[in-house]
C-alpha cells in the first residue's frame, strides 16, 4: 500500500467541502486513473495527496486519516504534514513525488535541458548524470537532441508536453501525479507516452505509483490498473464530489471488475461514460 485514506475532506480556503473520500487504498506499482465531470474535485484530489497547496486543498484533521507509506516503510501522515516547516514539506515533495500538468509549468527563462534536469539536480544528482538521463528520455519520447540547449519558448506545445514527461521521469520519485498530461497531444502520441509511463512505473527493482486525472475513457481502459470515478453528491444548497468505493474498477486480466465485490463490469466504457457525464 502507498496511500491509505479515511474520511478525507477537501475544502477551498476553509469554505464548504468540495471533495470527500470516505475510504480508499492505493497500491505501489499501480497506474490509477481519476475520472469525473469538470469541477467535481479531480485536481483537488491530486493537490491533497501531493501536498501541493494548503490554501487550495485542506484536510479536516478532526476525523481524517490520510497516510503515505514510503518504499522504506516510513509513514507520512498527510493530515498533519502542513504543520511541518516549509523546508521539510519541500523535502517530502522532492524526495517522493513528481508532477505533470496539462499547462506543463515549465520555466520560460530556462533552456529545455535546464527544465528537464532541474528536479534531478535539486535532488543532488551530478550534472553529467542528470544530463545523460534527460537525453536518454528525450530519445525515448522522440524529442530531437538539438532541443536541449534551446529556450522553452522556442518549442511547440506538443514538445513542451513531452518535455514535462521527461522532467517528471528524470526526477527521483515514488508517486507520479499527473493532471490531464496528454490533453494537448494527439491519440498516437498519447498512447506512446502511456506505454512509456506504464513501463517506467513497473520498474522491477523499484516499482512506482502513478495517479492520473483524465477525461479520456479509452486511454483509462487501455492502460489503468484501477479507475476511480468521482461522483456528484447533491443536497439542498450543497454539491461536492465523492469517491464511492462501490464504483471503483480494477483490471483483472483482460476484464474489468468492481473492486468492492469483484463483480464483472459488463460494459466498462458505458459505465464510465455515465459517471463522466454526470454534471453539476
Amino acid at each position: 500500500m502507498v496511500f491509505n485514506i479515511n474520511n478525507l475532506r477537501c475544502r477551498y480556503h476553509n469554505g464548504p467541502i468540495v471533495l470527500e473520500v470516505p475510504s480508499l487504498q492505493l497500491n505501489r506499482g499501480e497506474l490509477v486513473f481519476i475520472i469525473g465531470a469538470s469541477g467535481i474535485g479531480k485536481s483537488t484530489f491530486l493537490e491533497a495527496l501531493g501536498l501541493m497547496n494548503q490554501t487550495i486543498s485542506s484536510l479536516d484533521v478532526m476525523d481524517s486519516s490520510v497516510d503515505f507509506f514510503t518504499s522504506k516503510g516510513a509513514v507520512v501522515p498527510l493530515t498533519t504534514a502542513w504543520e511541518l516547516p516549509n523546508r521539510q514539506l519541500s523535502e517530502i515533495r522532492r524526495t517522493y513525488f513528481s508532477f505533470i500538468f496539462q499547462q506543463t509549468n515549465l520555466f520560460p527563462h530556462f533552456t529545455v535541458g535546464e527544465n528537464m534536469m532541474m528536479a534531478d539536480l535539486l535532488a543532488g544528482t551530478a550534472l553529467q548524470e542528470a544530463e545523460a538521463k534527460a537525453r536518454d528520455f528525450m530519445d525515448e519520447l522522440d524529442l530531437e537532441q538539438s532541443l536541449f540547449s534551446k529556450s522553452v519558448m522556442e518549442v511547440s506545445g506538443g514538445q513542451r508536453q513531452r518535455l514535462a514527461f521527461v522532467r517528471a521521469f528524470a526526477s527521483p520519485f515514488e508517486v507520479l501525479f499527473a493532471d490531464e498530461p496528454t490533453g494537448n497531444l494527439d491519440p498516437v502520441t498519447s498512447r506512446k507516452l502511456m506505454h512509456i509511463l506504464k513501463d517506467h512505473l513497473r520498474d522491477i527493482d523499484f516499482p512506482k505509483t502513478g495517479i492520473l486525472v483524465s477525461h479520456d475513457i479509452r486511454l483509462a481502459l487501455e492502460f489503468a490498473d484501477k479507475i476511480i470515478p468521482i461522483s456528484p453528491f447533491r443536497a439542498p444548497g450543497r454539491f461536492y464530489g465523492v469517491v464511492d468505493a462501490s464504483n471503483i474498477l480494477i483490471k483483472s486480466g483482460s476484464e474489468w471488475r468492481f473492486e468492492a465485490g469483484k463483480e464483472l463490469v459488463e460494459d466498462p466504457h458505458a459505465f464510465l461514460w455515465n459517471q463522466l457525464s454526470k454534471q453539476a
